[in-house]
């Protein structure tokens, strides 16, 4: 049985623009790619294909994947900008106008990433009882699509304040006539990781069924279902990890959170707030002492270092690149760094998972003890000695801690915006960094799109702020 493909971003760029509205009136058998050397949109029928076809399905996936970190880092208190540029400005300040042209290329990453997989999928249900076609690869290929597809939703439930598929082109079997909120669209993500696992399960793929639990769990607890996202996650092993590849082959398949944390090809245009600086309103990540203390934040390091804005002082992430040693740094580039891989799913986040359903289920001792466990010992992806939690039975307090948890074993993965934007949405407590003159909360759907697509007319539904 052929191993699934976690492996490198494709090296070709994108050249099409990838809107909803774009990528919905395409074919739904085909799958869009950037480079026709490489395969044809209508060879993606042929059994022969699939390989490659789950190739780019990969591949795609994370070619917007480390971008999302960014962003998402940015809008939330993982990051502040060590650049200059405006429209990433607006992020930082949680400003965002809808014609931002930067954020144009976020959103078009991700409906590429959602439209290369349901295409995949779509092709494969075609494939199926074809004789001149590997049927277990031909179950690979939907396990695969449900799979990244079902994230990329869960993505956009997080991240924006609507979203829509397709649109303008009613035979296209993705079709939405009017945009999708944030809840909605989490229960189509919730749909199609449950069939994700279905279909990894059914051919014994267990680390792409364990994932899918995962993000079933992930899923449920932004829909305030939470008894059923421990449950989905019983099962899944501590040291489970699910994750995202990337290469030192070509720069376009590099960690992009390493490469412009680190100056690499570039002056650095992201780095962790430590509270000193004016340009960024003294944004702090606040849990910038308990991770320099762990060894995965370096505050000085040599001056080799340095920003684009040279206003901008540099601290160091230490876990993209992994090579280097807390405290030891290396002078840039490392290949390591180029290829560290990043987090999608995780036995980590599971175990914090079933400690917030712990907590909201009134067993605060419970859900302390399961988290110092991990935190206190090493046993977290990072191997290191983290500050405990002393949770009180203060729910602001408390779940404040609870996403510190989370953290660490998901620090810098896209992870951060998604917990802080439910607990306000669900519970009313904001960890949005409350010193930026802006007050987004989501990402606002582009101006390229509301330009293009007649079955969307506004950024957001309440309007600015974004929420």
């Amino acid at each position: 049985m052929m191993k699934i493909l976690r492996g490198t971003k494709r090296p070709w760029p994108a050249k099409v623009a990838g809107i909803a509205l774009l990528a919905g009136t395409l074919s739904s058998c085909n799958l869009e790619v950037f480079d026709p050397d490489i395969v044809q949109p209508e060879d993606v029928s042929d059994p022969a294909s699939l390989p490659i076809a789950i190739a780019g399905v990969v591949g795609d996936f994370q070619l917007m994947y480390d971008d999302i970190a960014r962003y998402t880092g940015l809008l939330t208190d993982e990051f502040i900008l060590a650049g200059t540029f405006p429209t990433r400005v607006q992020v930082d300040q949680r400003n965002m106008l809808s014609d931002n042209t930067t954020l144009n290329g976020v959103y078009e990453n991700i409906h590429v990433s959602r439209f290369s997989a349901d295409n995949l999928v779509q092709a494969a249900l075609g494939l199926v009882g074809d004789p001149d076609a590997d049927q277990d690869l031909v179950a690979q290929a939907i396990a695969i699509g449900q799979f990244y597809g079902g994230y990329v939703r869960l993505l956009l439930a997080e991240m924006y304040c609507q979203s829509i598929l397709g649109g303008g082109d009613e035979t296209n079997p993705n079709y939405e006539s009017s945009p999708k909120g944030p809840d909605e669209r989490m229960q189509d993500a919730l749909t199609m990781l449950q069939a994700a696992e279905a279909s990894a399960t059914a051919f014994g793929n267990a680390d792409l069924a364990d994932g899918a639990r995962v993000g079933q769990a992930r899923a449920n607890m932004w829909l305030g279902n939470y008894a059923s996202a421990a449950s989905a996650v019983a099962s899944v092993g501590t040291g489970f990890d699910f994750m995202a590849e990337f290469s030192s082959n070509d720069t376009s398949q590099y960690n992009d959170v390493y490469d412009f944390t680190y100056s690499d090809t570039q002056l650095i245009r992201w780095t962790v707030g430590d509270g000193t600086q004016p340009e960024r309103n003294f944004e702090r990540f606040p849990f910038y002492d308990e991770f320099t203390d762990a060894g995965l934040l370096l505050p000085d390091p040599p001056s080799s270092f340095s920003s684009f804005n040279a206003s901008i002082l540099v601290h160091l992430q230490m876990i993209y690149p992994t090579a280097l040693a807390p405290g030891v740094p290396q002078s840039p580039p490392t290949a390591n760094g180029q290829s560290a891989p990043m987090v999608i799913a995780s036995g980590f986040e599971a175990r914090i998972i079933e400690a917030e359903v712990m907590y909201r289920g009134g067993n605060t001792a419970g859900a302390e003890a399961a988290i110092n466990a991990l935190l206190t010992t090493g046993d977290n992806p990072h191997g290191a000695i983290f500050d405990p939690v002393d949770l009180t039975g203060d729910f602001d307090s408390d779940i404040a801690l609870i996403g510190y948890a989370y953290e660490v074993g998901m620090w810098l993965a896209g992870h951060r915006m998604g917990f802080v934007r439910r607990v306000l949405r669900n519970d009313n407590v904001d960890m949005f960094p409350d010193v930026q003159p802006g007050s987004d909360t989501a990402f606002p759907v582009v101006k390229q799109e509301l330009d293009n697509n007649p079955d969307i007319n506004q950024a957001c539904p309440s309007g600015p702020p974004w929420s």
